[in-house]
């Protein structure tokens, strides 16, 4: 769907100044992004994973081939964020434990 800024704005339920004022808040609230990208359609939470705490369904409707495909690679991704996540913090993990190690030797 391509719509324009006027109309996006609308749709979303807002008018087009106030589109212009959310396009320069730097924090925009995650309802106010959701509203728009329901109606682009696009899903925010691919940029903004923290979006997933608020709205952890991915809202992309799964009854068409399309539908299904987006759904499949936004968990797909979002699967590899969470690996690599995961990957950095046993890394972590595994320095702070040397860290305690040292310190508990030096304290003998």
């Amino acid at each position: 769907m391509n719509l324009n800024k006027t109309k996006l704005a609308e749709k979303a339920g807002y008018d087009r100044t106030t589109y212009y004022f959310h396009i320069k808040q730097p924090n925009l609230d995650f309802r106010i992004l959701k509203a728009y990208g329901d109606k682009m359609p696009y899903n925010f939470a691919k940029d903004f994973p923290e979006m997933l705490n608020e709205f952890p369904e991915t809202y992309f409707p799964i009854d068409t081939f399309e539908g299904m495909r987006k759904d499949r690679d936004f968990w797909r991704d979002e699967y590899g964020r969470v690996l690599k996540e995961n990957k950095v913090l046993r890394e972590e993990i595994e320095v702070l434990k040397a860290e305690i190690k040292s310190l508990s030797s030096k304290r003998k």
